[in-house]
């Protein structure tokens, strides 16, 4: 049975309505006041992060100010007449997981990487996908079920990692033309879904990560992962450190037994939070910001963080591309190189100009990589007639997907 669409119709009519709107209003206004009283008292704020970031008590993680301009409000324009010869290349990925109903355990990753040179026209486009199949799990990491991790994670992880080295192939292939490169993800550069499982998993996935983002930087390349409609917190999370009544931040200690929304740290009174993106919008809107204008530089303190090369961590900015509030996150090395910094943000602002919000060469990586319903079937097709043809090994799905693709009603 397809789904019930009048009775969806009537729980639908029943959101967003004026008094949830006016709430969430007042939530984004109280937060943004806070964010101004941050910005009109830098050296205390800049004191309870640099205290709280050293003894390690809020439960938390948070932003930090990296810029020798230290104004929260103070935002950066791209050159409006940017026209410098450069290609920008990028990749992303799609997988179809192993399934337990089917009657394989293979599974399989595809890497869509796309290159694009702009002001030059003798450089060719690259649109085009790498597949990767794998046999079963196995062939990722013997030693996942040992260290239980789900299968669905480990193809995930797996797939982020052929992405960069991917866009290492590819800076490697235009390196060549000896103009600037800029290398995109989709997605965050902080892994820090990979900091619960065993050191022996997470030492792996952070050295084969590195070893890629090394090779770009040898290149030469600045690289930037772009995340569109991003939930993170760490702004506002920076304020409450700010707001935070006691002499110095101990979560555990002052807080432990406190409802989240009634933290003494919060902007207002039964609080729920908003994210970064709606303070960010705020700001930008009273500023009126032009296309590409971008915050100043953030560092995380994510504890993942802790596993990565000096030169890799992480440091973010948000940006207006038009259509929303998007972050950006770059490594250290392209941070504090003013020359990539720069030569990054203009082409990101060129990229969401022609892009209308969004990367054109994220969105092209995207469309090559895309494994849709028709493909998974076809994929599950050929290993069936393969494992028919020439291993003879018998073919059957569980009751469970035999009885969900019939109906007997």
């Amino acid at each position: 049975m397809s789904l019930d669409l009048k009775k969806t119709i009537v729980q639908i009519n029943k959101l967003g309505t004026d008094d949830t709107r006016n709430e969430f209003e007042k939530r984004i206004s109280s937060t943004y006041k806070l964010f101004e009283l941050a910005n009109s008292d830098c050296l205390k704020l800049l004191r309870k992060l640099n205290e709280t970031n050293s003894t390690k008590k809020a439960k938390f993680s948070f932003a930090m100010p990296e810029t020798d301009i230290f104004k929260l409000d103070h935002l950066t324009d791209p050159l409006k007449d940017f026209s410098t010869p450069h290609v920008v290349i990028g990749t992303d990925g799609s997988q179809i997981n192993p399934s337990s109903h089917e009657f394989t355990s293979a599974c399989l990753i595809n890497i869509g990487f796309v290159g694009i040179p702009y002001f030059q026209g003798n450089i060719p486009v690259t649109l085009s996908s790498e597949p990767i199949v794998y046999n079963s799990l196995d062939d990722i990491s013997s030693r996942a079920h040992d260290e239980k991790i789900l299968d669905d994670e480990l193809i995930s992880y797996e797939r982020t990692l052929k992405e960069i080295e991917e866009l290492v192939k590819l800076g490697k292939k235009y390196s060549k033309y000896k103009l600037p490169l800029i290398a995109l993800l989709d997605g965050t550069l902080i892994h820090w879904h990979i900091a619960k499982f065993p050191t022996s998993f997470l030492t792996e996935f952070i050295e084969r990560f590195s070893g890629a983002a090394h090779e770009l930087k040898e290149l030469g390349i600045p690289l930037a992962s772009f995340i569109s409609n991003s939930r993170s917190n760490d702004l506002i999370n920076m304020l409450r450190i700010f707001k935070c009544p006691y002499d110095f931040v101990d979560c555990k200690k002052y807080c432990s037994g406190v409802l989240s929304k009634d933290f003494p740290c919060n902007p207002t009174l039964d609080y729920a939070p908003v994210m970064d993106r709606k303070i960010v919008e705020r700001l930008f809107s009273c500023k009126n910001a032009s296309h590409g204008a971008r915050t100043i530089l953030f560092k995380s303190n994510n504890d993942v963080l802790n596993f990565y090369p000096d030169d890799l961590k992480v440091l973010f900015f948000y940006m207006n591309t038009g259509t929303e509030v998007a972050r950006v996150e770059i490594p250290s090395y392209v941070a504090k190189d003013e020359n990539m910094l720069s030569l990054l943000h203009n082409v990101l602002s060129l990229q969401c100009k022609v892009g209308f919000g969004y990367p054109v060469v994220l969105s092209e990586a995207h469309l090559e990589a895309v494994v849709n319903k028709n493909d998974r079937q076809v994929f599950y097709d050929l290993v069936k007639t393969h494992m028919l043809k020439n291993t003879k090994t018998p073919v059957k799905i569980s009751t469970k997907e035999l009885r969900k693709r019939i109906s007997f009603v």
